[in-house]
């Protein structure tokens, strides 16, 4: 039996942040990360997103893990938004 969680590629669709803050993070008035932000020098047509405090986070001992920066989602199903990106990125290679 496999007890390793699968993890697709972290695309920016800012999900796990909508949902709720990592440790780094607060909370909104909707629950979600108050620090995830437009990813403003995206060049895609799907509104992708960044976390605010990654500077500040990434040096920290436990950013590996929490909020394991680029170790990709795992909440892929009912993400319209990661589909979305998915479709974007697709379009973009040659």
């Amino acid at each position: 039996m496999n007890l390793e969680t699968p993890y697709a590629p972290c695309v920016g669709s800012g999900m796990c942040c909508k949902k709720a803050p990592c440790p780094y993070g607060e909370a909104d008035e909707t629950g979600g990360c108050r620090f995830l932000e437009v990813w403003e020098n995206d060049d895609l047509d799907a509104e992708r997103y960044r976390c605010g405090r990654y500077d500040a986070i990434v040096g920290q001992p436990t950013a590996d893990v929490v909020p394991a920066f680029g170790a990709g989602c795992c909440m892929t199903l009912f993400n319209e938004r990661r589909q979305e990106i998915l479709v974007e990125l697709r379009r973009r290679q040659p």
